[in-house]
């Protein structure tokens, strides 16, 4: 783990030096580069940043969905100490049904369209945690009526507990007859079933209109309040973060760039592009947004050498360039990936109200682009539009 980073005493989930790798057409993807974070008991934690930066990818390694080949996972995965890598297929089945439950990205697409909900809801229910049931123990639970139908009762219990519309009709139904809400609610009650000690959800809300992902978002926050799960959450929505997480990871090229608690990372932001994801965010009322952060994330088949984001970076010169930056501290059990934070004198630290200047400063300029020389922004025809920090 980052010696900075402040890791609980006692975690549930501790993930060091996590690596995955595809290999594909166009050549090698390193798609998560070195990833550490750790998830404390009862603590909900949050990893953020754009699509496409490894939330996923991140958390499908956690929980071992990733198939090797053609994914290569390196670093260590422990959970509660146990090193999930030591696990046979069926332990790690049996922990992943039991003691770690999942919500999927996309609700539409996460129960199978061919069973009931009940079908999949009571079986999930009757075996999981099991690993491997066994066919004739498989078959004696799933056609014996005394334990189907306490099962079902069970069941029935869950969907009135994530505030499940008509759970009676639900049970009898089909995917592919409910409504994106109706389904994600069916797959929090699906994840809750065995009470689990750790809930990964990811972008549990993606897939939803506005009101329902609001309703489903309150439904995880009275969850959490009730039964004091330890929650990792991936989203790339910063309202979600703040609303629901103790301790923020900020997540960009495959890399955390930035964490620390929930209230620090939003009231002083420190990397360059966690103030320009804060400084993008929609004002109410007074101030102005920034016109966003200019590019995309990078190729993953070709990152850029040094810190990934130097690219998109509005501070960025050649030391940013050159090597990666150390994970550095900053402030109280915080830490950060930036070179403007290493050791020694490295120039001015960025600032949010600064960071929102210079990205507009960028956007405005026609053709502009922010070249690694200190923040210089040039316009389409190579003359200056912004003059880069002295170094």
């Amino acid at each position: 783990m980052n010696p900075t980073e402040p890791v609980p005493d006692d975690p549930i989930l501790s993930v060091s030096d996590l690596s995955v790798g595809f290999e594909g057409f166009d050549g090698y993807a390193d798609v998560v580069d070195g990833v550490d974070l750790s998830v404390g008991r009862g603590e909900v934690v949050t990893v953020v940043g754009e699509t496409g930066c490894g939330k996923s990818v991140t958390t499908k390694a956690v929980t071992g969905l990733l198939d090797e080949p053609p994914a290569n996972v390196s670093g260590t995965v422990a959970f509660e100490g146990t090193d999930l890598s030591t696990l046979s297929a069926d332990e790690r089945r049996a922990l992943n049904g039991d003691r770690m439950g999942m919500v999927f990205q996309d609700p539409m697409s996460s129960l199978n369209p061919v069973f009931t909900v009940g079908e999949q809801l009571v079986d999930t229910l009757q075996f999981g945690g099991e690993g491997s049931a066994g066919i004739v123990e498989y078959l004696r639970r799933r056609y014996s009526r005394s334990d189907r139908a306490q099962a079902r009762e069970r069941v029935l219990d869950m969907l009135r507990e994530v505030q499940m519309p008509d759970p009676e009709s639900v049970m009898d139904s089909y995917p592919t007859e409910l409504s994106g809400g109706m389904c994600q609610r069916a797959l929090v009650a699906q994840a809750l079933l065995n009470e689990p000690d750790l809930l990964i959800a990811d972008e549990p809300g993606t897939a939803l209109d506005v009101t329902v992902h609001d309703q489903i978002l309150t439904l995880l926050s009275e969850l959490i309040e009730d039964r004091d799960m330890s929650i990792l959450m991936i989203t790339h929505n910063l309202g979600v973060a703040r609303q629901l997480s103790d301790r923020v990871y900020i997540m960009y090229g495959g890399r955390i760039v930035e964490t620390g608690s929930t209230d620090e990372i939003f009231d002083d932001p420190k990397h360059p592009y966690t103030q320009g994801l804060i400084a993008s965010i929609p004002q109410l009322s007074g101030g102005t947004m920034a016109d966003g952060i200019d590019g995309s994330v990078p190729e993953y088949t070709d990152p850029p050498e040094g810190c990934r984001f130097h690219p998109r970076c509005p501070y960025a010169d050649d030391a940013c360039r050159a090597e990666r930056p150390a994970f550095e501290p900053s402030g109280d059990a915080r830490g950060v990936e930036c070179v403007r934070f290493a050791s020694g004198d490295p120039g001015p630290e960025p600032t949010l109200a600064e960071t929102k200047r210079r990205l507009n400063a960028a956007a405005d300029a026609p053709g502009a682009t922010a070249e690694a020389d200190g923040g210089t922004v040039r316009d389409g025809d190579g003359e200056t539009v912004r003059e880069g920090d002295e170094r």
